[in-house]
């Protein structure tokens, strides 16, 4: 759901494109799907960034302000050393990017007319200014259905667990003692990082329905401390992860929020054992992840709000 991208510094040079206009033009063209759908490969260990930000007298006001935000919403991804030549212009800057996408795929490197022209033999570079004949750009799409299997989830969710400083989990019904929730921590595992991210695990204070609906409030809230206690304690400790998890009287929603990308999970995180059972993850725009934030948020919302497992 949240691909990889790399960027040739020339994108953000006006002078390099018909006019300074048309420059203003393409990049606002691919300012969204920048800034909501990828990151952008920070190349050479973020020399590609420091080179960006040690010659703005020669980039376009908003290529500016792209980079800007792209930096500031922490879309800009660091990876390592690629190529053997330190990249001294636009192209070397292209043959990084291509070095690295054998390390590590990306789904397509811009660059502008000239550069991509000189970088033809490689499918991956395409000129911002065709951008929309690219595969990747025809293949986009705001949802994804995986089997209900965690191999999966982990799969599609690989780049925001990695790369999110904070990350949102809410499913009505998650509990690791249940065997369709028991590897739901391999979610949060994979979500190790240093820094590390903020995570939280939101669910509701009941399990059941009707009359054999069950609270867990009372005497009964520490039975429902137990199950995650005793099925995360010691992994999570092992691992210096940590997690809160949030009670709630009512939630309807299943998503994943993080601070690069908001998410509906139609089935929430649990596993089937049948071969044909799916979930469907779909992109949330940036309005509609915050809504489900807010509603979660027990500043906002304490009425609905019961207890804190830390």
């Amino acid at each position: 759901m949240l691909n990889e991208v790399a960027l040739t510094p020339d994108v953000f040079d006006g002078n390099l494109y018909t006019s300074q206009e048309a420059c203003g033009i393409h990049l606002r063209y691919i300012r969204e799907p920048l800034l909501s759908e990828v990151l952008v490969r920070n190349l050479r260990s973020g020399a590609w960034s420091s080179y960006i930000t040690g010659n703005t007298g020669r980039w376009h006001l908003f290529g500016k302000e792209l980079f800007k935000k792209l930096a500031t919403q922490n879309r800009l991804r660091l990876f390592d050393f690629a190529g053997e030549i330190e990249p001294q212009s636009d192209d070397h800057w292209c043959d990084e990017a291509i070095a690295s996408s054998e390390v590590e795929n990306l789904e397509i490197i811009l660059s502008t007319k000239t550069v991509a022209e000189n970088h033809s033999q490689c499918p991956l570079v395409h000129s911002v200014e065709m951008t929309t004949n690219s595969t990747w750009w025809q293949s986009r799409s705001p949802s994804r259905i995986v089997p209900r299997k965690m191999e999966a989830y982990l799969e599609v969710l690989k780049l925001v667990l990695r790369c999110s400083n904070s990350l949102i989990f809410i499913d009505p019904h998650v509990d690791p003692s249940l065997p369709r929730y028991s590897n739901f921590i391999q979610l949060l595992l994979a979500a190790k990082r240093t820094p590390a991210a903020t995570l939280e695990v939101h669910r509701v204070c009941y399990e059941g329905s009707g009359p054999n609906r069950v609270l867990f409030t009372g005497v009964r809230q520490s039975e429902l401390e137990s199950r995650f206690r005793d099925s995360w304690s010691a992994q999570l400790k092992a691992a210096g992860i940590k997690v809160s998890v949030y009670v709630w009287s009512d939630i309807h929603d299943r998503a994943l929020i993080s601070n690069l990308i908001g998410l509906r999970v139609s089935n929430g995180f649990d596993e089937s054992n049948d071969a044909n059972e799916t979930v469907t993850f779909s992109r949330l725009g940036r309005q509609d992840s915050e809504k489900v934030q807010r509603d979660i948020d027990p500043a906002v919302n304490r009425p609905r709000y019961v207890f804190q497992i830390p």
